[in-house]
């Protein structure tokens, strides 16, 4: 990797776990150069403008979520395992000091809205999109295997579920109370064991 490439994958690095805290479109250009040591001159030399930034920050924090998710699901061998784990791991980025800041497509989505940011509102979708198909191929294989009832649907339980945990987390966020996580946990248990009958 060339040096311009290290110094921009440090400054989205440092950006994004910030941008997840402090907002992908409010954080202070200021906050940005103080966390990732460049002047405001050299973060233009690596970015058009602080919106490609902030949406490459995105994309950063999505990452992060992806691969500790794929990292707590590598042991697991059951479908019903697989989501569980899955869902645990999705609601506990509240307090996982991995991604600071919570859901990243909660964080964006909610500051992209009113045509704030039309390319961050599409990333959001598109990242959303992602999970569901993700947790829905989980659920399909959980069928095919013969593990999950055959007559639940994967895209409608898959939907389903993500409204739920992201509920969960809205719920948590506004009253800074964790024992909403736990009960929509609790809840979303009930409603797997369903799946599985």
């Amino acid at each position: 990797m060339k040096k311009g490439e290290k110094t921009k994958l440090h400054i989205i690095e440092q950006a994004a776990i910030l941008m997840n805290r402090k907002g992908f479109l409010s954080t202070p250009l200021s906050d940005i150069v103080e966390v990732t040591g460049m002047q405001k001159g050299g973060l233009y030399n690596h970015f058009k403008d602080k919106e490609e930034l902030a949406l490459l920050a995105f994309d950063e924090c999505n990452r992060i979520i992806h691969d500790y998710i794929a990292k707590e699901l590598n042991l697991k061998i059951t479908s019903k395992e697989r989501i569980v784990t899955f869902i645990e791991s999705y609601l506990s980025f509240g307090e996982n000091p991995t991604l600071p800041g919570g859901c990243p497509i909660m964080n964006a989505s909610v500051e992209a809205d009113f045509g704030q940011s039309e390319p961050l509102m599409k990333r959001t979708q598109s990242a959303m999109q992602s999970v569901i198909d993700f947790l829905s191929d989980m659920i399909a294989e959980g069928i095919t295997d013969k593990e999950i009832r055959s007559d639940v649907n994967p895209k409608q339980s898959a939907v389903y579920i993500m409204a739920t945990v992201e509920g969960a987390i809205l719920l948590s966020n506004v009253f800074n109370d964790r024992s909403h996580i736990k009960t929509v946990n609790d809840q979303l248990m009930n409603y797997i064991d369903n799946l599985f009958d």
